[in-house]
Formats: C-alpha cells, sequence, structure tokens
C-alpha cells in the first residue's frame, strides 16, 4: 500500500514527537563525562524545537563552564531537569558523593529544575538510619528544602548480585525495583522531618519539578502504589488521566504500523495493588494489561515494551498488550515501527526516549546493569535521536521504497 504523509500531518505529528520526554546521555558512560557529546545532543533537540522534559541523570561534578550551557539551553527553550543520583554506596561505586550534594546547590541557586534521584537503595548498604539521614539531611541543605527526592529500589540479576556481594546472600527482587517497607517508612519519616517532598516514580518528580498538572506516566492509575495522597504529591488534585488520545496520534501509529485500538476509560477508580503485594501482580504500572480502568491504547502484533512505551509517549495515555512484560532481555526498549524496520536504533524505556552513545569508560559502579550487557565492541554506538527527526527518516525511508520501486518499473508503453 503506498503511503504519502500529508503537509498536515507532517507537522502535526511532528509535534506530537516534540513531546515525548528524551533523557541525555544514560546508557554507558554519564553525560559529564562526554560533555562535549551531551551539548551537540542539546544543540539537536534545540534547533528541533522539542518541547518535552530533557532529563539528564549523573554522578558527575558539574562546574561553572557546564552551568553556562545549561543556562544556554535553557534560554534556547529546551525543558531541561537534572536528576543527581545520589546512594552513599562508597564501596560500590566508583566516584565520591560528595560533589553531588554541591551539584543541587549549584543547580538550584541557578534556577535549574534538579530533582534528587535516591537510587538505588539496597539493603543493608545505604539503608541505615546513620545513611539514611545523611542523604536526606544532605539534600535539604543543598536544595534549600526546594530539591525533592526520588527513591527507587534495587533492579538486577542473580550474576549481577553475585559480582556485588559473593558472601552476603541478601533477598533481590528480579527485575522489578521492590523496596523493603521498613526502608520506605524510614524515608517516609525522614522527608517528612525536613521537608522534603518525596516520590517514588521519576516521572512524577520530573512532571511536577517541570510544572506540569500530571505525570507523563499513567501513575494516576496506580496511586495506591505510588503514594499520591500519603506523600501529599502536589499533582495529586490536577493528575488525571486523560480521556483521549492526542490529537492525531492514533492515526500516527497507524500509518506507522502498529495495530492499536483505543479503549475508553471504565470508571472503576483505578488500581488497588499496594506495595505489600506488588509482586503478585502479573503487569506494570506503566503497561498494565491486568486490569487498566483508565482510557489505553490495546496494541497487537508482535512488540516489545519499548514500542508500549513509545506508543504511550506519543498517545500521552497507557498502551498495553496482554502478557507483556520485561522478559530480561536486552533489547526490551528497542523499539521496531511495522512500516518502517529500517529506522533502527531508537528505544523507548520506562520515562525516556534515550539518545546516548556508548564511551570507553563510566564511572565502574558494581550494582550497573548496563555494564553486564555492555560489549566492548560498541564503544561510540549511539542509540536515539531528537524525537521529531523521525519524520525526516520516515520520509527518507519513503523515498528510498519509491527510487526502488520507479527503477524496477518497465519502461515505454505496453
Amino acid at each position: 500500500m503506498k503511503r504519502n504523509m500529508t503537509s498536515v500531518a507532517i507537522d502535526t505529528w511532528r509535534d506530537l514527537l516534540r513531546q515525548i520526554p528524551v533523557a541525555v546521555n544514560n546508557f554507558y558512560g554519564d553525560p559529564i563525562i562526554q560533555w562535549g557529546d551531551t551539548v551537540a545532543t542539546l544543540e539537536e533537540l534545540a534547533h528541533s524545537g522539542h518541547q518535552g522534559p530533557v532529563g539528564i541523570i549523573t554522578k558527575g561534578r558539574l562546574c561553572q563552564r557546564h552551568l553556562d550551557d545549561i543556562l544556554r539551553f535553557q534560554r534556547a527553550g529546551l525543558r531541561l531537569v537534572f536528576l543527581v543520583s545520589i546512594s552513599e554506596l562508597t564501596k560500590l561505586e566508583g566516584v565520591g558523593g560528595e560533589h553531588r550534594y554541591d551539584n543541587i546547590r549549584l543547580l538550584t541557586e541557578a534556577g535549574v529544575p534538579v530533582v534528587a534521584a535516591v537510587r538505588p537503595l539496597m539493603p543493608p548498604y545505604n539503608t541505615t538510619e546513620e545513611k539514611l539521614r545523611k542523604i536526606f539531611s544532605g539534600v535539604a541543605a543543598a536544595g534549600g528544602g526546594s530539591c525533592p527526592i526520588v527513591i527507587s529500589g534495587f533492579r538486577g540479576d542473580e550474576a549481577l548480585i553475585e559480582k556485588m556481594s559473593p558472601d552476603q546472600r541478601t533477598e533481590w527482587a528480579l527485575r522489578v525495583k521492590v523496596m523493603p517497607g521498613d526502608v520506605y517508612t524510614r524515608c517516609k519519616g525522614l522527608a517528612g522531618e525536613y521537608g522534603v517532598q518525596m516520590y517514588t516514580r521519576t516521572a512524577c518528580a520530573v512532571s511536577a519539578v517541570l510544572g506540569e498538572k500530571r505525570t507523563y506516566n499513567p501513575y494516576y492509575n496506580s496511586r495506591n502504589l505510588v503514594k499520591c495522597e500519603e506523600l501529599a504529591c502536589p499533582l495529586r488534585s490536577t493528575c488525571q488521566a486523560p480521556a483521549t488520545p492526542r490529537e492525531g496520534s492514533v492515526e500516527f501509529l497507524r500509518y506507522l504500523g502498529y495495530d492499536v485500538t483505543f479503549c475508553p476509560s471504565t470508571g472503576c477508580g483505578g488500581c488497588k495493588v499496594d506495595g505489600a503485594d506488588r509482586l503478585r501482580c502479573p503487569s506494570c504500572c506503566t503497561t498494565c494489561w491486568r486490569e487498566p480502568e483508565v482510557a489505553h491504547i490495546k496494541v497487537g502484533g508482535e512488540v516489545r515494551l519499548g514500542d508500549l512505551a513509545f506508543i504511550r509517549f506519543v498517545t500521552g495515555i497507557m498502551a498495553t498488550q496482554p502478557g507483556r512484560n520485561d522478559d530480561g532481555d536486552k533489547e526490551v526498549g528497542k523499539i521496531t515501527l511495522p512500516n518502517f524496520p529500517q529506522i533502527e536504533g531508537i528505544q523507548g524505556l520506562n520515562s525516556w526516549w534515550p539518545i546516548s552513545r556508548n564511551i570507553d569508560k563510566c564511572f565502574g559502579c558494581k550494582y550497573c546493569i548496563v555494564s553486564e550487557y555492555y560489549n566492548k565492541n560498541e564503544i561510540g554506538r549511539r542509540v536515539g535521536f531528537a524525537p521529531a527527526l523521525l519524520i525526516d527518516k520516515i520520509a527518507e525511508a519513503e523515498a528510498a521504497l519509491a527510487l526502488g520501486s520507479n527503477s524496477g518499473a518497465p519502461e515505454g508503453g505496453e
């Protein structure tokens, strides 16, 4: 079937892609270690008119040179948000910790949105009262009370656990970030004591610091699990599920070849799962196929979680496929456009569309998931691009297809 994008569709679809949340250089490496490449990526995003969140997740040390670039891109219209990784895992990380509080102070004083990403919380390494108090008090002091904290557990497999701690066996939840109840309770108490807003989900924290009315991931369907009311999330009164997909988004997805069906809300009040029974739930909050009571997109065909994330980012609502979970495959985040499989190098993680380059060095944290999959032959491998450029890549693919068809056509008349 011949496909042609109209000028109206192109404008609409490019605008949809500009809303996608992007993370820069968050694979093997760090955005600060390869700051030149990070700046080049931010230039591309600014030039493409990107409007969605742009996350920079780092353990590196910021200086005035970095800040000058950051402020320049803010003035250019990019909605930057820094997620400063803080863990106090001094024996498991290859980089110090004190400068991370300095990063929060520098960014806060400059008016740059910043979130303290307190993760991974790994009993018993950094979940004692002493360790957690240092983290919460340090963030509160560095951010002047305005820097929120998002907490997260550990995600890994047996091989990674063996590398980290061969002599001490601790129960870990595999591929699901589950946090022991006593750790959560301790964190909640310290957040209240130091006047720090705490979140359990990155998308919620990012949306809040950027002034949004709701989270860009569908956690409004699992308010009980993410503790919206309990943690007094500032978005809780406005964070409602959208009733319909973004205008033009379903048509765009079908043009790309996805088998998608819009399913309206059942109005049943949302998921009832909480932390105590999380492991008994067979699905995931962002792709809930068990009981998706909010408006959602049902997806057919062979897709990965990356495809579901992409569909969610484009439509603005949950995307589901019965039984589709994280199976541990390292390609789980890969996006394959059914009608344009030749467009490669696109991924969709839970909260981000990553634009990243693998480099030959990182901080060497022993709990790093990426290091388990990292291949030295992939040094320099690049993943992703400014989302709005996908329209140009589709046009190039269609032009190549048309050229191939024309070159094979017979010449002359009958």
